[in-house]
């Protein structure tokens, strides 16, 4: 078998399979029907438009997506490490390249089931919109390397620091700032400040996709600068984890 199919086997099954990966995986289809069921039976948050509550709702998955990438990315290498793994797995011949692109399948595998989980909520609270199939398109084009840019990011501090505590503190903060839009008003991030952080956002990159295709029905010709953005996020997380796993502290 090869060995960056072996490793994400390995990595899917340990994240999807085991009970850690269950119980995230239940949580995150908690909170996906919490979150529903306020939509509907919220008298204020019933009223709201229909493109509206998808464009929350994909905001949502976004965000759990992300969190689950910085949580396996930061136990990519310091966990390992800590768990007295990693020497051995290094000393096999495995390079060091083929090591990250494992993680990184078995990061992408866990979006994946979280995409697929998600597509059942998107359609009950969005089946009577105009925008839902495009909803669920953008969602993937712009969410995969929004998702895989922070669990990139997080294998390079993992690597770096050889910390999974480090790791994840240092990614989820980050995280953290970049979702801010996800609660900060309108108002505030029209501000100059506010829209130069849009500019470099990747994040936020996606959420005004988002808006842009699913409230406002704008072409994909529109989002062409945004798609940039994400895809220019996720190659700069690949370059600093492919140095950092290099340079990886053992």
């Amino acid at each position: 078998m090869n060995t960056t199919i072996a490793i994400a086997s390995k990595e899917s099954a340990q994240m999807l399979l085991s009970r850690r990966g269950i119980l995230w995986l239940t949580t995150f289809s908690a909170v996906l029907s919490a979150f529903s069921l306020l939509l509907v039976s919220n008298t204020e948050l019933s009223l709201l438009d229909n493109a509206q509550v998808v464009y929350m709702m994909a905001g949502t998955v976004l965000a759990a997506g992300a969190l689950l990438a910085a949580i396996q990315g930061s136990d990519g290498y310091a966990g390992e490490r800590e768990r007295g793994t990693l020497v051995p797995l290094l000393c096999a011949p495995v390079r060091p390249g083929v090591l990250l692109e494992g993680k990184a399948a078995g990061m992408l595998a866990a979006w994946g089931v979280m995409y697929a989980m998600s597509v059942p909520y998107l359609w009950a609270v969005g089946a009577g919109g105009q925008n839902l199939g495009a909803a669920l398109v953008y969602l993937a084009l712009f969410g995969t390397p929004v998702v895989l840019g922070f669990g990139y990011l997080a294998l390079a501090l993992s690597a770096r620091t050889g910390s999974v505590m480090s790791s994840l503190l240092g990614t989820v903060t980050l995280l953290m700032l970049a979702a801010s839009p996800l609660v900060v008003g309108p108002s505030l991030r029209s501000s100059a400040i506010g829209r130069i952080l849009d500019a470099v956002n990747p994040f936020a990159g996606a959420l005004n996709t988002f808006d842009s295709v699913i409230i406002d029905g704008d072409p994909f010709s529109a989002q062409a600068f945004r798609l940039f953005l994400v895809a220019a996020w996720l190659v700069l997380c690949l370059f600093l984890a492919r140095r950092s796993a290099a340079k990886a502290n053992f």
